[in-house]
């Protein structure tokens, strides 16, 4: 809705001062002098005084006075807009649907990809959750979005996690049973006691030395290992809300994959051999190892292979790895290399870094596992429940609800901060009912949804703004029209937290138009309709906001 009031406006401002004038996004706010709406436009280059809007009929509908005003070197144009009508265009033209463009760009995004023989830690936590909004973002905005998982089953570390099997006689069904950890301890124990075992090390390097060369006698073992973690994390990620398109491994690319790498380097003359062996590529100031001295290879060469697979698998227009900011080096190597192999697709890889999670934790002590921390967040909501005299008996009884809940606060509470700055995690703050918390939009929506289905009446079909005079509402549709912009700007900068913070705003804006606008007690039945469908657009706004950032929205809580 607000960009056609944008196209309208910089089409007749163009009209009226004779050339084209670029423009920032709009912002609609009221005006504390006359309590109207208005739309803000910033103007990025000079247009001078806009003396007439005679000669530009299109606004006439729309706008009630337009001036240019001066903001030291800026100028940005305050359109004072016609209120009923700009209020019966919002409500009556209110669209949520996903967009369908001719020719969608494909948008291929990496995120969580854990590694199977670490834990899965707060770290892999912010990747999923990020990765996951900025998918169902692009999905949204019309994008054919491949959702990857990248899962991590290479190098020596793996020779470690097969010879911990071994070691301690675990079976395949041992595995299946509890994958990620059974792997996980697996590898620690065998670490633990190779430290002081030369013949254990060699063992290990001369396991992964197999792997590596596809010689490895237990292939279908590690293929069923590979599988059983899958199928474990599929658990986790759906108490997420999270899904994948594609899981793919470090494992599929192989010889075959690097050597073809390698020979690309040397036709472009990029590859340098060192004196002790080592072949590198120069990144900037760096010389940064493609193959050691010993002739394997390295993490970075697997994914230069990785992403010229995945390019002529997907030929994507984007690829976005959601990766934290300790692999900024990494990234900035791969895009270089990419550009040095003068591939044309290089420009079109971005790395969506974010920082770190400080003090996440259980009662037990330090969370290792991503399970752990759902589990808590579900323990302690489930108590939160207990405790509120206002919880209803449905929500009590259904342990869904305190799982949605206790999902929604850790996501909210992680995509509502700044994506590159670390933070300080805190359960007290991530579950508290006041506040901005997930908890405040599962509730405003809750509130929204009983308040529909408690109505004795459907909602008006049209609107008719005579009806809704009350600042409160006019407040609320000025909320509703920033919801395309929202996204928008959240799409081109990548951050969660822009979203975020305008359904913290829509929420306090429906808190007081509830205060106020009330239906249930209403003497007019215009007035009742006509609130109801203003409630109606705020729930189905806030439900796809809420969607958009990977939350199930709860009817009552």
């Amino acid at each position: 809705m607000s960009q056609n009031y944008r196209k309208v406006i910089t089409d007749g401002l163009a009209r009226l001062v004779g050339k084209e004038s670029r423009t920032n996004r709009p912002q609609f706010c009221i005006s504390k002098a006359s309590s109207q709406p208005e739309l803000h436009l910033p103007i990025t280059q000079e247009i001078g005084n806009l003396r007439s809007t005679e000669g530009c009929p299109e606004w006439n509908n729309l706008i009630e006075n337009a001036t240019v005003v001066q903001q030291g070197r800026n100028q940005k144009l305050v359109c004072r807009l016609h209120r009923n009508r700009f209020v019966h265009e919002v409500l009556g033209n209110l669209s949520l649907e996903r967009k369908s463009p001719a020719n969608p760009p494909k948008t291929l995004v990496e995120f969580s990809s854990p590694n199977i023989a670490k834990p899965f830690h707060a770290g892999h936590l912010r990747s999923t959750i990020i990765g996951n909004f900025l998918a169902n973002l692009y999905d949204h905005l019309g994008h054919d979005v491949v959702r990857l998982n990248y899962l991590g089953d290479w190098g020596t570390q793996f020779g470690y996690l097969k010879l911990g099997v071994d070691l301690k006689g675990l079976s395949r069904e041992d595995i299946r049973r509890n994958p990620i950890e059974s792997l996980y301890e697996a590898y620690v124990y065998a670490y633990g006691k190779a430290e002081d075992s030369p013949e254990l090390q060699d063992r290990a390097r001369q396991i992964f030395s197999e792997l590596e060369n596809g010689t490895f006698s237990e292939l279908d073992t590690w293929s069923d290992f590979r599988s059983y973690t899958v199928d474990e994390l599929k658990q986790v990620y759906e108490r997420l809300g999270t899904r994948f398109d594609q899981y793919h491994w470090e494992s599929q690319y192989g010889v075959k994959d690097i050597s073809h790498v390698i020979n690309l380097l040397r036709e472009q003359k990029v590859l340098v051999t060192q004196e002790d062996g080592r072949k590198v590529v120069k990144v900037g100031n760096r010389n940064v190892p493609i193959v050691k001295s010993d002739g394997t290879t390295l993490y970075l060469t697997r994914d230069v292979a990785a992403l010229m697979d995945r390019f002529e698998r997907f030929r994507f227009d984007n690829a976005f790895y959601v990766v934290d900011n300790s692999q900024s080096d990494h990234f900035s190597a791969l895009i270089s290399i990419a550009q040095q192999l003068n591939l044309s697709y290089a420009a079109s890889v971005s790395h969506v870094k974010f920082g770190r999670v400080l003090g996440m934790s259980t009662r037990k002590g330090t969370v290792v596992f991503l399970k752990d921390i759902l589990d808590e967040a579900e323990a302690q909501m489930k108590q939160k429940q207990l405790n509120t005299k206002t919880t209803k008996s449905n929500a009590l009884n259904n342990p869904k609800v305190a799982t949605i809940l206790g999902t929604t606060a850790v996501v909210v509470n992680d995509l509502k901060q700044r994506r590159t700055r670390d933070y300080d995690f805190s359960w007290d703050r991530a579950l508290q009912s006041d506040g901005d918390t997930g908890i405040k939009l599962q509730y405003t929506h809750c509130r929204l949804s009983s308040l529909e289905k408690n109505a004795a009446e459907q909602p008006a079909i049209e609107c008719k703004p005579e009806h809704l005079p009350e600042p409160e509402a006019l407040a609320l549709v000025c909320e509703l029209v920033k919801f395309e912009d929202v996204l928008a700007e959240a799409a081109e900068r990548r951050e969660a937290c822009i979203l975020v913070n305008y359904l913290f705003g829509l929420c306090n804006a429906t808190s007081r138009a509830l205060q106020t606008l009330h239906v249930m007690n209403e003497p007019s039945r215009e007035r009742r309709l006509q609130r109801l469908l203003l409630f109606g657009a705020t729930r189905k706004t806030l439900r796809r906001g809420m969607e958009i950032l990977g939350l199930e929205p709860l009817e009552e809580m």
